[in-house]
Parts: structure tokens; C-alpha cells; sequence
């Protein structure tokens, strides 16, 4: 298709800019349940999303549908949804930054391994986990692999690219002693094949998974606690959406006037790396802004808000390339964040809080944390921290506390930093105390 002859229909008809973003991606998945294959599927889907100003008003349209009559529709979608538009602020479609740090992270190795080399790392993995112990009565496995390539353009000459793909695999492990039945799994992703030890994965995945039985709760109270990277990641993401300019602007954030003051500890400093080199890297935003890595807190003080155009455009300074397409609508997110490390490993935080909790899962965040008051009361797992070294497993329970005091309460960071795939760079922190409660 001749996206230059778009530009230039949708200008004769009225449209005095706009914008396309075209996405294909592909996806491959195989996933053995007791030694055979019971799914094995690759799916190819693209789309485009284009937006234009048509009488003062923004007007979207999105399609699936590639063929001599797409750009004819997208025109009249958008100057038809653009009458539907109430809004007052000027709508606004991105020039382009003065610079871009483009990068390709592009695996093209990982496309050229075959299928069946990929199937058979999952036999492997299966196999190996079950030899590992007899306690291990089932083992679920599969292989995720994505592709993904992002084409963004406006009529004012903009033209941005972006290719990436990585793979997962998953492994669950079952294990059962006597009449009790514990399950546990992880994840392992890349785009590097070659780096993935199917043997130090098992083994791991199945000590862990061994180590929760015959788990005891302890007495209900407040404790010390240590959260492994995960936990710490989905407190933090919870914590870091009151940077958002559209919630400070809606009123609807803790962080509202806050800017250049203490918002957390001192001993934590977190960055937003959007060009780190890893498989998450991106150079641009939903918006075409350029991406850059900057300061979010330092030494616990809030030195920006995350800013698409609209919201900047409100308090008169620039994006920070933090504009997110949801549908039709252009949001706030962030992604890619990082904490300074500290220097202490994880069995050295186990030492600094010497009785307590090391805290290994969170779920039920949707219901359980509310982001506006900070709140959170979680179903969690984790181990007994006693005499400085990580004790028997946990039965189930819920911790308790709020998200603004826990930063503010950091008794020490760790030095075991790892991507994690949210696209996070988060060690294991310490923290003062949490409400555990087993009831």
C-alpha cells in the first residue's frame, strides 16, 4: 500500500494531518502435557491504527483489513469519529524529536532454529524434572515464541521502525508427599536460544517446588520482611503510577505537588531505561516521541512526572516519550524501570533483618491494592526468616500494609538485580514492617 498517496488523499479531503501505525505480529506456541504434544499453533495478525485532525477534532480508526479500500476507509472513519470527538484541547499529532537511539535487537537466529529443536528442549526439560526426584507426579511445559514489527509515520515526514522477538518457556513441576500436594513454576525468556540450560532450570523449578511442603504458618503480627525482585516489582509498579501526570492532573494522585520533595526512602533510587539492551528496549512511544533513559527518584526524591503529549502539553513542558495506545485513546504508562542495587546479596538481607519473612509471591493485586490510598492486603507465599537464614515454607497468607509507608521503610537494597518480565531491573529489598496474618 502507498502511504504516501494516503497522505495525500486524506489532505485533499480534509484532513490537515494524520498519522499511521502499522503492527504485525506473529506468534508461535507448543506446549506437551505428560510427554505429548497437546497444542502446537502459529498465528500471523497485523493491524493498523491511524488518527487525523479533521476540523479542529481528532478522529481515530482501526482495521485489520489490508486491501484496495482500507485507505479509503480509514479516511472517512476518521473524519466521521472525529465529529464525535468533545474534548477542548487542541488535539495534537506529533513533528518529531530531534534525535532517536535506535538500536536493533532483532534475534534473527532465533528464527532460524527449527521446530523441532524446540520441541525437543521441551521433552528434555519434562523428562529431567520427573528424574529428579520421585515426589514429582506431573510436569506441565510449553514454548512461547513472539515477533513483533512496529511501522509509525505521519504526514509531516516522520517515519519510525521497530522489530523485536524473544521466547519464553514455561515449566510448572506437582510434587506430593504423603497426602499433601504443592505446585510451583517459572519462567525463563530471551531471544538467544542458546542460552537457556534446561538442566539448571529443572533443577531449580524443582527445589523450589520440593521446598513448600510441609509448610507451617506462624504467629499473626508485624514483621521484617525481605521480597524477592517479583514482589518488589508489583509494588513498585503500583506505587510509580502516581507519577503519572494524568492521575496528578485528575487529582487522583498521592504525588500531586510532590515534585523535587521526598516521596520514599533515601537508599532507593529508581530510573526509567527504556534503552537498556535487553529484549523490552524501545527508542519510541506510541506518540513517536523519542524514549530516553532518565531519573524518576533520587534518593527517594521525585524528580519527574510520566508525561504523554496531552498531559504535557497541560503543564506547558515536554513528553517524556510515555504516551500508550489503549484503542482509540492515548494514555500514561511506564515500563523498563530500575533500582540501584545495593551491595548486600539476598542471604545478606536474610542476615540484616534476622527474624522475619522472605516474601516470594504476590497475587490478587487487582482486588487486594488500591494505588490511590496505597493500601494492600495480599494472598502471598514465602519462607520463615530465622536467626539470619531463610527457614522452613510458609502455609498460606495474606500480607498487609501500605504501599507509601513500605518505600519509606527500606532497611536495605540488594545487589541481585534481574530483568524480570515485566521488563523491570529490580534487586531484593528489606523492609521494616508488614502485617502478616494466617487466619
Amino acid at each position: 500500500m502507498n502511504i504516501n498517496k494516503f497522505y495525500k488523499d486524506a489532505k485533499d479531503s480534509g484532513i490537515e494531518v494524520s498519522e499511521v501505525w502499522f503492527t504485525k505480529s506473529t506468534q508461535f506456541d507448543i506446549s506437551l502435557f505428560r510427554g505429548e504434544i497437546d497444542n502446537y499453533t502459529s498465528s500471523t495478525c497485523g493491524k493498523i491504527l491511524a488518527r487525523g485532525i479533521y476540523n479542529g477534532k481528532l478522529g481515530y480508526c482501526s482495521t485489520e483489513k489490508f486491501d484496495r479500500t482500507t485507505f479509503p476507509f480509514i479516511i472517512k472513519t476518521i473524519k466521521d469519529s472525529s465529529s464525535l470527538i468533545e474534548k477542548k484541547e487542541e488535539p495534537i499529532i506529533f513533528r518529531g524529536s530531534p534525535k532517536y537511539y535506535k538500536k536493533n535487537t532483532f534475534s534473527e537466529s532465533l528464527e532460524n532454529v527449527p521446530a523441532t529443536e524446540k520441541v525437543n528442549i521441551l521433552h528434555l526439560l519434562e523428562d529431567y524434572c520427573k528424574s529428579l526426584d520421585n515426589r514429582v507426579t506431573d510436569v506441565e511445559v510449553s514454548y512461547g515464541e513472539t515477533s513483533g514489527e512496529t511501522l509509525f509515520s505521519n504526514s509531516y515526514g516522520l517515519k519510525l521502525k521497530s522489530k523485536k522477538n524473544y521466547f519464553t518457556i514455561f515449566c510448572s513441576v506437582i510434587v506430593k508427599d504423603g497426602d499433601e500436594t504443592k505446585m510451583n513454576y517459572d519462567v525463563f525468556f530471551d531471544n538467544d536460544f542458546s542460552k537457556f540450560e534446561y538442566k539448571a532450570f529443572a533443577k531449580s523449578i524443582v527445589d523450589n517446588t520440593l521446598s513448600l511442603l510441609h509448610g507451617e504458618n506462624v504467629k499473626n503480627g508485624t514483621y521484617k520482611v525481605v521480597l524477592n525482585n517479583e514482589s518488589v516489582s508489583n509494588l513498585l509498579n503500583a506505587f510509580l503510577s502516581n507519577a503519572s501526570a494524568e492521575k496528578v492532573q485528575k487529582h487522583s494522585s498521592k504525588f500531586e505537588g510532590k515534585l523535587d520533595t521526598q516521596i520514599a526512602s533515601k537508599k532507593l533510587t529508581i530510573y526509567e531505561k527504556p534503552l537498556l539492551d535487553n529484549i523490552f528496549r524501545s527508542y519510541f512511544d506510541d506518540e513517536g516521541v523519542a524514549k530516553k533513559n532518565k531519573t524518576v527518584v533520587d534518593k527517594g526524591i521525585l524528580k519527574t512526572y510520566f508525561y504523554n503529549l496531552e498531559t504535557a502539553a497541560k503543564d506547558n513542558v515536554e513528553s517524556t516519550g510515555n504516551g500508550a495506545r489503549t484503542g482509540s485513546k492515548i494514555v500514561v504508562d511506564f515500563s523498563n524501570l530500575v533500582i540501584k542495587p545495593g551491595k548486600q546479596t539476598e542471604d545478606q538481607l536474610f542476615e540484616t533483618i534476622k527474624n522475619g519473612l522472605y516474601i516470594t509471591e504476590l497475587s490478587g493485586l487487582h482486588a487486594g491494592l488500591n494505588a490511590e490510598s496505597g493500601d494492600f492486603s495480599l494472598e502471598s507465599k514465602g519462607y520463615l526468616v530465622k536467626d539470619g537464614k531463610k527457614d522452613k515454607a510458609l502455609g498460606l497468607f495474606v500480607l498487609s500494609g501500605n504501599i507509601f509507608t513500605l518505600f519509606n521503610d527500606i532497611i536495605a537494597i540488594g545487589n541481585n538485580s534481574k530483568l524480570l518480565i515485566d521488563s523491570n531491573v529490580l534487586p531484593s529489598i528489606a523492609f521494616k514492617n508488614l502485617k502478616y496474618s494466617a487466619e
